[in-house]
């Protein structure tokens, strides 16, 4: 069993479909007025939809906070991460546990996580306090 897919709600789905095609490589496979079927280039699906009635989520609210995605290399690393700064300028590359992390935000001001190596690659020995 594996995860492949998740759902997430936007403001505006054609900024936020731009964005994740830019940055993490997606394809449109779907595309519907109100919502989108993203592929990502492993075949991981994002399946946007609009919801101009989405208010940020509190920092301490229960469920799916955050999703993380991994590069195979590190030099993938720095080319998403070139990518994410031209949309937000603030990212920054973080360390812990041997892992790189590459910390942004996505045109709602969700959390973009990406790291390296990935947990099959390195697998993990502790959690960051920042994940707790």
């Amino acid at each position: 069993m594996a995860v492949s897919s998740m759902l997430m709600g936007v403001l505006e789905l054609e900024i936020s479909t731009k964005f994740y095609c830019e940055v993490f490589e997606c394809t449109v496979a779907l595309r519907e007025s109100d919502a989108a079927l993203l592929l990502a280039p492993d075949g991981f699906q994002i399946y946007l939809y609009a919801n101009r009635s989405l208010a940020q989520r509190p920092i301490d609210a229960l469920g799916v906070k955050e999703v993380m995605w991994s590069t195979a290399t590190e030099e993938e690393l720095e080319q998403v991460g070139e990518r994410l700064r031209q949309h937000y300028p603030s990212t920054y590359i973080h360390s812990a546990g041997g892992v790189k992390f590459l910390d942004g935000r996505d045109p709602d001001g969700n959390r973009i996580l990406v790291a390296y190596p990935s947990p099959l690659q390195l697998p993990r020995h502790i959690i960051a306090d920042r994940f707790k």
